[in-house]
């Protein structure tokens, strides 16, 4: 029920009858949630078969060397891409999902940021890909093209029906990006001596045309994109923590394969990466679920960290068993890799059975740190993002070199642990700040912005 409603009802029913209306909004609320949350469960089962075809085929024809060369590329630009938009299409679902007339505004911000902030970001990716080898180079080029410049784009037409509440929308695209990945990739393992460069270039296509198929759906549904002066004068404010907390997630869970391929431990960062693919498709369940939450945490937010909690509460059970129960399962189950990849992956088991931790430990992660989004903190949020993953990338740095590969282990644990639980104590501290009195509550981050705007 719509809140403008339910608090008209509220001033003219007597008691007994308001909290039966309470009950009945709050079952229909959750059934939105339930709807929401299984079409994006769906669209993520359907998105796990289709990864989980395509990083056989490409992980089995490329093998370890080439698989990590790909792979430490392919982080290198996807850091750099969290960071373009300045998390503009962020700000839409959380200005859109209150107020829709904003909609086309900030879709028309959201494309100006990407397009601008694309370019410096290029330039320096391509900067780090020339100082490390041209073979490396070769593979990150075609990269730059399609991850730096397009993605976003691609991000930005499924935060469009993200907003709207077509979420079934927002899992076709995932659906339709994973389809053609796959078919391109059954071609490509055909090719008699694939390279890493190769496979780069076909990648590249994949991504742009996937992009162009989808924006245009999300324009047709939305309508044209608005040029507003005022929103792109005041979204960079909020929307550059967004992008910050984005990226400091990309960083500390990308950089080290990354580093890995720079220090020339081309296998090792194969083998690492495959561990990490399994661990990313096994935790597809709780981002689709925590996904799906964003738009009722906002609102929830406005309301403060007793409701967001009543959004949470239920969730967390399901993030909680579901990540014990995959990652004790994926532990023992490590030993199978090399029989599913190839020989060339042998040092994969040893990092899934190590890593298994993180699925559990990255889904409190994940939901706390977006329940702290909804209620305005994004500001703290992204500072201890990036912090942790500024330790977690030096820790790689110096560590790598002395200890070997298997240091990557212990920085991805102790980040991933460490986060979980600031995240839950951060949450914790402004439940218990809003219990103090209303004059010494802060408001939240984007309230303060639009007043001081």
């Amino acid at each position: 029920m719509d809140p403008i409603r339910l608090k008209v009802a509220e001033d003219i029913l007597p008691p007994t009858r308001i909290s039966e209306l309470q009950a009945v909004n709050a079952r229909l609320n959750f059934g939105v949630f339930k709807s929401g949350a299984m079409r994006m469960l769906s669209s993520y089962a359907v998105g796990f078969v289709t990864q989980g075809v395509y990083f056989v085929l490409i992980a089995r024809t490329l093998q370890a060397s080439e698989f990590g060369l790909f792979a430490g590329a392919m982080a290198l630009v996807s850091v750099m891409s969290c960071l373009v938009g300045a998390g503009a299409g962020n700000v839409l679902v959380l200005e859109s999902s209150r107020d829709p007339s904003k909609l086309q505004a900030q879709m028309g911000t959201s494309i100006v940021y990407v397009l601008l902030s694309a370019i410096p970001f290029a330039l320096i990716a391509g900067l780090i890909g020339l100082s490390i080898s041209p073979s490396f180079f070769a593979v990150l080029l075609p990269l730059i093209v399609s991850e730096v410049f397009t993605l976003r784009l691609f991000d930005l037409a499924q935060q469009v029906f993200q907003a709207k509440d077509q979420l079934g929308k927002t899992a076709i695209c995932g659906i339709l990006a994973g389809l053609i990945r796959v078919l391109v990739a059954l071609g490509f393992a055909l090719f008699p001596l694939p390279t890493a460069a190769q496979w780069s270039i076909y990648y590249s296509g994949t991504t742009i045309t996937t992009t162009a198929i989808v924006l245009i759906w999300a324009v047709r549904t939305a309508g044209r994109p608005e040029f507003v002066k005022h929103s792109l004068q005041q979204t960079w404010k909020v929307g550059v923590f967004f992008s910050l907390g984005t990226a400091s997630r990309t960083l500390y869970s990308d950089a080290d394969k990354f580093i890995l391929s720079s220090y020339g431990f081309l296998a090792a960062s194969g083998s690492f990466s495959a561990a990490s693919k399994i661990l990313t498709m096994a935790s597809a369940p709780i981002q689709a679920l925590v996904y799906s939450l964003n738009t009722k945490l906002f609102r929830a937010g406005v309301e403060g960290s007793a409701a967001t909690w009543n959004v949470v509460k239920k969730p967390l059970v399901l993030v909680l068993g579901y990540g014990t129960l995959v990652g004790i399962f994926l532990a023992f189950a490590s030993p199978l890799v090399p029989i599913l990849l190839g020989a060339s992956y042998q040092e994969a088991s040893s990092y899934l059975w190590c890593l298994a931790p993180l699925v559990v430990l990255n889904g409190i992660h994940y939901l706390f740190g977006d329940a702290l989004m909804g209620l305005g903190r994004q500001a703290a949020r992204s500072i201890v993002q990036f912090a942790a993953a500024c330790l977690a990338v030096v820790a790689n740095i110096v560590l790598i070199p002395i200890v070997g590969p298997v240091s990557v282990i212990y920085s991805a644990l102790g980040c991933s642990f460490g986060l979980a639980v600031l995240m839950c104590l951060m949450f914790s501290a402004n439940h218990r700040r809003e219990k103090r009195p209303r004059h010494s509550a802060r408001r939240p981050l984007e309230e303060s912005l639009s007043r001081n705007a």
